[in-house]
């Protein structure tokens, strides 16, 4: 077989989020204009348009390594006015600093479908089936030649744009990545990054010559890509960690490391996991138990300590938590195969109810 059935994980777990970014010093540093001959062309000769949807920390830095090839115009909501008229300030260790300038900030999908068609329509929102339909977001743009790319956490974030847009190619990709928008249009990135990116096998079109095509794009720019033969069997592998540590350190108050240090926590935190995993091979797969959560808890004594998860934090701030892409959608499949999985179900139904007031605001 071309791909490897597991996957090599990177070294960074889920978005890395207390970042501090001491002061930005961008004495010298030229604004990333990026002229027409340096824009990789279509087969019409004119530039690949990219429309970046949901222009936030990871939006921010793949906008910014597709400008060094592309047209990319980036949808800003709360940071519009700063980016229009500052660009984003970007500290990577990775790229180094940078005042990334889009070639156009615009407000809403609406006001970027009054330009010309894009090639690829990418999608950085939080995933939230349960606040919104990300397919009703960007139809706008979405033309009969738009390839739709989702760079979004959780299983099952395809099925809206396949739905609704089944003729469209879709790119599916796992990003692991530690980023952080510290201010409007302020960006610190800390380490490497890395984006996994396979067939999405459910997608009733084929896509991979615009899968190969926006890899080329992403590799232009310095982007680490990874590719695997199937991008589910990847995202379920991510749950494995975000549908376990997440949860149970929002429920409990608990950084990464102070649930390793509690063995009521860890149990949790196993039971959780090991229901996942079952999940997993009931629709198909075939991932070691004892293997897979070993890994887990070794990443993250290696590489998340003293860490919280995206869920605890957006909780702590009073903002809607991605629980139907992390919980949801592995529990009902687990469900339909009729297996039961208690502890995910328990953990879906608290985080629910957690998630009940922001949801509502």
């Amino acid at each position: 077989m071309l791909y490897p059935r597991l996957i090599r994980l990177p070294h960074t777990l889920p978005s890395v989020t207390h970042l501090r970014l001491t002061q930005l010093k961008f004495r010298g540093i030229q604004p990333s204009y990026t002229f027409a001959y340096r824009f990789q062309s279509t087969m019409t000769g004119r530039p690949v348009r990219v429309l970046t949807v949901g222009t936030g920390a990871v939006g921010a830095i793949y906008s910014w390594r597709l400008s060094k090839s592309c047209h990319v115009t980036t949808v800003c909501r709360s940071n519009y006015d700063a980016v229009r008229e500052k660009g984003f300030a970007i500290d990577s260790k990775k790229f180094g600093q940078e005042v990334f300038i889009p070639h156009n900030v615009v407000r809403s999908v609406e006001e970027s479908s009054k330009e010309e068609p894009y090639d690829y329509v990418v999608v950085t929102t939080k995933a939230l089936p349960e606040l919104t339909n990300v397919a009703d977001i960007i139809a706008p743009a979405v033309k009969e030649k738009t390839t739709v790319v989702l760079i979004q956490n959780g299983l099952g974030i395809e099925e809206p744009i396949t739905t609704r847009f089944p003729s469209n190619p879709i790119v599916s990709i796992v990003a692991y990545i530690g980023t952080s928008q510290i201010a409007p249009g302020q960006i610190a990135m800390l380490g490497d990054e890395s984006l996994i990116i396979g067939e999405y096998k459910a997608a009733p079109v084929d896509s991979e010559q615009q899968r190969e095509k926006f890899i080329e794009l992403l590799e232009k720019g310095g982007v680490t890509v990874q590719r695997v033969e199937d991008v589910e069997q990847v995202r379920w592998q991510k749950l494995f960690w975000n549908a376990s540590f997440s949860p149970v350190c929002t429920v409990t108050g608990l950084n990464t490391s102070q649930v390793l240090a509690n063995k009521d926590a860890m149990s949790t935190v196993k039971n959780v996991m090991l229901d996942v995993i079952r999940a997993a091979n009931a629709v198909g797969y075939s991932f070691d138990e004892k293997e897979q959560y070993e890994l887990m808890v070794a990443k993250t004594e290696q590489t998340a300590l003293n860490y919280k998860p995206s869920m605890q934090l957006d909780y702590e701030r009073g903002q809607p938590m991605e629980v139907e892409v992390i919980l949801g959608t592995p529990l009902r499949r687990a469900k339909t195969k009729g297996l039961d999985v208690p502890y995910l179900e328990t953990l879906h139904d608290l985080c629910s109810a957690l998630n009940a007031r922001a949801l509502n605001k």
